[in-house]
């Protein structure tokens, strides 16, 4: 009788294994979707929900392909239909979420896509918020787009202001005022530029607009150290197409031209970039942040910080804070949440990285050096620092680079 009680508790079990296999790893209060979609490495963000594909830029393999990556809770699947629900594929992804799939795209055919995605507890997404429709054209933009490029990037390369102002539309996103003085305060503060592409990527979306994926090098001379800098990545612009004309309408980080108001002049970023970029501040010195000085020699041997107020305290303990400097020890005490540790300047942390809180553990305090970063989650607010000195006995100032993400 105990071997059949076993025996039917096994079957009971096996039987309930596909239903139960969300179930078991429990609820997800995390909402679920798409941190970020591309469609032949352009971001489908902002194309509106019709897209144009050209035959041209489909390479050798005449592919179309999709990637992205999931939010919210832990993945449990992906798929996805071309044709309005008619029929679903089953997409491979990666523990991180992140996925790719590709098809071949017949000409004259409208493609309707959708994607699903269910994490492990069962939750799923709103798929009608990733509709998306694709069409092949055989028309040939690929001339125009290196024609608004060419000369956009040679007048930058030879800092040539008016030149380049010619290439960028009276309704620029970022507004046209705001790039002008930024492109000033860039040739200001650099020389020898050559800033070279490498076309990716071309489609067309709502209201007429080209949207553009490129690869690029940088290599500079930072006038106010004499040092030479360099970098390289991917990164978008959108075109405005006006009496067969492009004229650019915005630009994301990482920023072509502009660094020193990426904030006013970007319009988002390319999300999945991980590469380290360029960036300036309003003085023109490489890395960007804002410089912190705590003095508290001679008053405390902890040196406080809270980031939203920008408040600073000299203490020898109680009192509160977001971030602390100890003078015995080489370390960051915190009240936030967690954080997390890069071994490379403030400057190279990308606004993906430092918002990214699967790589974020707690704890109260963390060993720092100069020159890396350290990121912090204040409930949903990011903020980075760079010790640019740290505090030893007797000399209690502390000094670092400060950035919001």
């Amino acid at each position: 009788m105990k071997k059949l009680l076993i025996l039917a508790a096994a079957l009971l079990i096996t039987a309930g294994t596909a239903d139960a296999k969300w179930w078991i790893f429990g609820k997800s209060k995390a909402e679920v979707g798409l941190k970020y979609l591309h469609i032949n490495k352009i971001s489908a963000d902002e194309t509106g929900p019709k897209i144009k594909l050209f035959r041209e830029m489909l390479g050798s393999d005449g592919l179309v392909k999709i990637s992205g990556r999931t939010s919210g809770g832990q993945t449990g699947s992906v798929r996805l239909t071309l044709d309005d629900k008619a029929t679903w594929t089953d997409v491979k992804f990666s523990e991180n979420g992140a996925f790719e799939h590709s098809f071949k795209p017949e000409a004259g055919k409208t493609y309707v896509l959708l994607i699903e995605v269910t994490d492990t507890a069962g939750k799923t997404n709103k798929p009608e918020e990733t509709r998306k429709e694709l069409a092949l054209s055989d028309e040939n933009v690929q001339a125009k787009v290196r024609e608004a490029l060419d000369a956009l990037f040679e007048a930058y390369n030879k800092e040539d202001l008016q030149k380049f102002l010619a290439g960028v539309g009276e309704n620029f996103a970022g507004d046209k005022a705001i790039l002008e003085r930024a492109v000033k305060r860039d040739f200001d503060a650099l020389s020898s530029i050559n800033l070279r592409y490498t076309l990716n990527n071309v489609a067309a979306g709502a209201q007429g607009r080209v949207f553009v994926s490129v690869t690029f090098n940088r290599m500079v001379i930072v006038n106010k150290s004499g040092a030479s800098s360099s970098d390289s990545g991917s990164t978008e612009f959108v075109f405005d197409s006006k009496e067969g004309k492009l004229s650019l309408f915005s630009m994301k980080q990482p920023l072509m031209f502009g660094l020193s108001d990426a904030e006013n002049v970007a319009t988002g970023e390319v999300l999945g970039n991980t590469a380290s970029n360029l960036t300036l501040d309003e003085t023109g010195t490489l890395g960007g942040g804002e410089t912190v000085t705590i003095d508290c020699r001679g008053s405390g041997t902890v040196m406080k910080y809270t980031f939203a107020t920008e408040a600073q305290a000299c203490d020898t303990g109680g009192g509160s804070a977001d971030i602390w400097f100890y003078d015995w020890a080489s370390s960051i005490g915190y009240a936030v949440a967690q954080h997390r540790a890069f071994t490379k300047p403030l400057a190279s942390v990308t606004t993906a990285e430092a918002r990214d809180l699967s790589s974020y553990t707690a704890g109260g305090t963390v060993a720092v050096s100069v020159g890396n970063a350290y990121c912090f989650d204040l409930s949903g607010s990011f903020y980075c620092v760079e010790p640019v000195t740290i505090p030893v006995p007797g000399n209690d100032l502390a000094r670092f680079k400060i950035k919001q993400f």
